[in-house]
């Protein structure tokens, strides 16, 4: 079955008459082109995609045969006996009024959508575990700039050269209204892991000023900071989401306890996760642990969540969080990302991506689960050590 068959089965549960696809994403994701187009779906006709601009294009990239030119509501051929979907959770409001005005009743297709989404099929796990490898970019710029002196600015444009010599698309697509990330993601070092600012409840760094408080300052690093990196991975279209914790030279006292806990906690999460249980018991599992290897109040950074879904955007369901019901299905691919954030010691995370199996998960990328310490010389060891 097509994924624009599965999704017109979920509008058929859903009470949908049809559904009009707008997010370039998910336009993307069922028509297989990334130019600006209009889908509509309606249960038992095929399916029709209303070329906004550059109908060549559309037509060359598109799997859908019946392709028409027309860049507003007017163009969109269609009476309906029940409510239009659209996607609510991410059009803006404006745009869904004069929908309204068109076709009359509108209601929101977005869990008929994520239905579709949220479990990858074989092509796509293919594609995500091709992102992930420009990790591997990553972690060399690291040991190759990671030195005293260098800025966090400096040190993220040595990583961003890495990523898009490596293959990064040069964009992460975010799903939230009020999201942006940097291609190099978030990175910080020093006093700046513990100041959690912006919006993610996770190590964000400080930016550059007001305008955007996130990711990498001018801060020189300093011999024993730490320094994190967290941040998406976007090759052809299709995301990976993944953070290590580095030090410079040497290790901070009482670090490598905190790192041999994080790893613990991701392992516990890890092995919470297969399919049938709900998104919410990976969560607390990892929770319960924290309160008993006594770091319950730096764990996530108050943040309640664990990981989430990832896949054309970065932050896809399911959040796994306290209470989220959502049953994990395999061919799902989630993050798990423990972190312990402090003033008292800056933070220290870690973050890999897995897809969802018969017999429980499967980590996408081979990078050492750990800290490493970064000498002058480039070496990294890892804390803690393997075996």
């Amino acid at each position: 079955m097509s994924r624009i068959e599965r999704f017109s089965a979920e509008l058929e549960r859903a009470g949908l008459a049809g559904a009009l696809v707008m997010h370039p994403v998910s336009v993307y994701h069922l028509a297989g082109t990334g130019q600006p187009a209009n889908l509509l779906v309606v249960p038992g006709r095929e399916p029709v995609l209303y070329a906004r601009r550059y109908g060549e294009l559309v037509r060359a990239s598109s799997r859908v045969a019946d392709v028409r030119e027309g860049a507003g509501f007017s163009a969109v051929d269609v009476e309906l006996d029940g409510p239009l979907g659209m996607e609510l959770d991410v059009l803006p409001a404006a745009l869904v009024a004069r929908a309204e005005k068109r076709f009359g009743s509108v209601a929101d297709c977005s869990e008929a959508l994520w239905a579709v989404r949220m479990v990858k099929d074989a092509a796509e796990i293919a594609a995500m575990r091709e992102s992930v490898t420009l990790f591997d970019a990553l972690h060399e710029a690291m040991c190759a700039h990671l030195r005293p002196g260098i800025t966090e600015l400096e040190l993220s444009a040595e990583i961003a050269r890495a990523l898009r010599r490596a293959g990064h698309d040069g964009v992460v697509w975010q799903h939230r209204w009020d999201a942006k990330l940097a291609m190099e993601g978030s990175l910080a070092s020093g006093p700046n892991l513990s100041t959690v600012s912006r919006g993610p409840v996770t190590v964000t760094g400080v930016g550059l000023g007001e305008a955007f408080p996130m990711g990498a300052s001018r801060r020189a690093i300093r011999r024993g900071d730490l320094v994190n990196v967290d941040l998406g991975l976007n090759k052809a279209g299709y995301h990976g989401d993944m953070a290590r914790t580095y030090a410079v030279g040497e290790l901070p006292d009482g670090v490598e306890r905190l790192a041999g806990i994080c790893r613990e906690l991701e392992d516990l999460g890890l092995g919470a996760v297969r399919p049938g249980v709900t998104a919410g018991s990976v969560y607390d599992v990892t929770r319960e642990a924290a309160i008993r290897l006594g770091v319950e109040p730096v764990f996530q950074g108050g943040g309640p969540y664990i990981g989430h879904g990832i896949g054309l955007e970065l932050d896809e369901p399911p959040v796994l969080g306290p209470g989220v019901e959502t049953p994990l299905q395999e061919g799902m691919v989630l993050t798990v990302e423990p972190k312990l954030i402090s003033p008292a010691f800056g933070a220290v995370n870690i973050e890999d991506d897995v897809v969802v199996t018969a017999q429980g998960c499967e980590i996408l990328g081979d990078i050492p689960r750990c800290l490493f310490v970064v000498s002058d010389d480039g070496a990294a060891a890892q804390v803690p050590r393997p075996g």
